[in-house]
């Protein structure tokens, strides 16, 4: 039997281990938090600005981390209309923004009413400048995901640290900051919508392949050394992000493809729900579905992800295959006025997209120059930074639309090519394979599997009737050359086919992925969050 010395000596030391993570979490509290006074001062200050309706309902502070709440991508379309619907069913919430665009509350909405026309109410919302966005920015030459992961944990304690809400809600996909937000408070349920997994088995599997790509540098996949270090660095990271992610309350992820990965990441089946992201496809669906441009669109953010120059490389093909469609070199460049207005005459390839920073801008004159280098420069026209109203215009005058990323985890713009009635050619991968452009027209033996003028009569036929009928809602490709057979079919489709496939496009769109379709989706997650904090609040109430 041990001694009454051994066992105070053990005593001491399990006390010791307990004590240890227990100060470290006071100190971890006190040095993010600051002092009571600190946070009472930032909660008198957002009162102050805001007007929420609290005649039924005390008021809540739901706090959104989106470093980039002015940008102008499908993530920023999910921020905004998360917002709009909780200030439509909650109006007792002030939804608490934390930005490093450093732009005003007022000219935020206004922005957001110009690039996604949602009218956002100021008196609800209340904006929390963050002036350590860089730690996010920065492009880490090496340890990307290492380094940028510790600069959200940087972010997320600068944010919380300048206003402690009452919920935490991550609508870009932090999750290395779950733990920091779980550690500050216990009561504050943290809400996660991610539209990519940070780490997942397809980058795991293109190390281990040793294939280059996007997040696979040339020289590491050369490399059998290298490959198996950045194998196992890959390997600890994906660990270290479901540890994180398991701090999660609630999570909603965007696509089938998003929920996969993170189910077997987050190891939280029953928690984890797809909530398509949504796409206001009513003015889109008002489009005539006939009398299209000879316009081919592209609408997507100039993130280097987004591969845009398989784009342009894709449209050069198709103008080397059908030389007819070939501007000659004495032909002048239309002007985008001329096209929207007037039939171009030869094919034109209109790339429309936001610019975040200088690297997208200089990303967005590198496919000018690309364009050129390939002698197209003349049908090719790349957009910066449009206002939604002109996008709209683009939408409805275009013929084709085409996407290309790889591993695309949803393609908001993809829907709303198809809801504007655009035939749309999408990467066959990830959310646009298995979400959006399903039933897909593929290319097989290297030639378009169209569908016959008699499937395409019967489909029309049912959808007069109101019965049930499938039929391919777009195309999909991989390669340039399929890219390039896909564009030369979509210019050229005529008839019952060319009349279904748009039909089937806008069908599929306007009821899957609607925004009423989110906002539905999204109450159904949100409204057990804030009835456990009015649990939470009844108890404190009690005490």
């Amino acid at each position: 039997m041990p001694s009454l010395e051994t066992l105070i000596h053990y005593g001491f030391l399990a006390g010791l281990a307990l004590a240890v993570p227990m100060l470290f979490t006071l100190g971890v509290r006190v040095l993010v938090l600051g002092t009571q006074a600190h946070q009472d001062s930032a909660r008198s200050a957002a009162a102050a600005a805001t007007h929420p309706d609290t005649s039924n309902h005390p008021v809540y502070y739901a706090g959104f981390f989106h470093p980039y709440p002015n940008a102008g991508g499908g993530g920023e379309r999910v921020l905004w209309t998360m917002i709009k619907a909780i200030q439509d069913k909650y109006p007792f919430v002030v939804c608490v923004v934390y930005s490093g665009d450093r732009i005003a509350r007022d000219d935020l909405v206004r922005s957001v009413q110009s690039k996604f026309g949602l009218a956002i109410r100021a008196e609800s919302l209340y904006v929390v400048d963050l002036q350590w966005r860089s730690w996010v920015d920065h492009k880490y030459p090496r340890l990307t995901l290492l380094l940028q992961s510790i600069g959200s944990i940087l972010l997320a304690a600068e944010a919380v640290h300048r206003f402690a809400p009452d919920m935490f809600i991550d609508t870009v996909g932090y999750a290395f900051t779950y733990p920091l937000v779980a550690m500050l408070s216990a009561r504050v349920p943290i809400i996660s919508y991610t539209h990519y997994p940070t780490i997942s088995s397809d980058m795991q599997t293109m190390v281990s392949s040793r294939e280059s790509g996007f997040n696979n540098d040339p020289r590491i996949a050369r490399s059998p050394a290298l490959s198996n270090l950045k194998s196992a660095y890959y390997l600890a990271m994906a660990h270290a992000y479901a540890f994180a992610g398991s701090f999660a309350s609630i999570v909603m992820t965007n696509s089938s493809w998003t929920h996969d990965h993170i189910v077997k990441l987050f190891d939280m089946p029953r928690m984890t729900k797809v909530v398509y992201p949504p796409c206001d496809t009513t003015a889109l669906a008002r489009f005539p579905l006939d009398n299209r441009r000879n316009i081919v669109m592209s609408l997507a953010q100039f993130r280097p992800e987004k591969n845009h120059r398989l784009q342009i490389e894709a449209f050069a093909k198709f103008l080397d295959e059908h030389p007819q469609h070939k501007a000659p070199p004495a032909a002048a460049k239309p002007a985008l006025a001329d096209i929207l207005s007037s039939d171009p005459e030869f094919p034109q390839l209109v790339m429309l997209g936001g610019a975040r920073n200088l690297d997208d801008e200089a990303r967005a004159e590198s496919l000018r120059q690309l364009a050129k280098s390939l002698g197209i420069e003349r049908q090719v026209h790349v957009v910066v930074n449009a206002p939604w109203s002109q996008v709209l215009k683009w939408l409805e005058r275009s013929s084709l639309g085409i996407h290309t990323m790889r591993d695309e985890h949803f393609g908001i713009n993809i829907v709303e090519m198809m809801a504007a009635g655009l035939l749309t050619i999408a990467h066959d991968s990830a959310g646009p394979k298995l979400d959006i452009i399903t039933p897909a027209i593929h290319a097989v033996n290297g030639e378009v599997a169209a569908p016959s003028e008699r499937d395409a009569s019967a489909y029309l036929a049912a959808q007069e009737q109101g019965e049930a009928a499938e039929f391919p809602v777009g195309m999909v490709a991989t390669t340039a050359d399929e890219f390039a057979q896909m564009i030369a079919f979509g210019l050229g489709v005529a008839g019952p086919v060319e009349q279904a496939l748009r039909t089937a496009a806008r069908a599929a769109a306007t009821t899957k992925f609607s925004e009423a379709a989110f906002c539905t989706a999204f109450y159904r997650r949100f409204g057990p969050v804030v009835r456990w904090l009015d649990i939470q609040n009844s108890d404190n109430d009690e005490e």
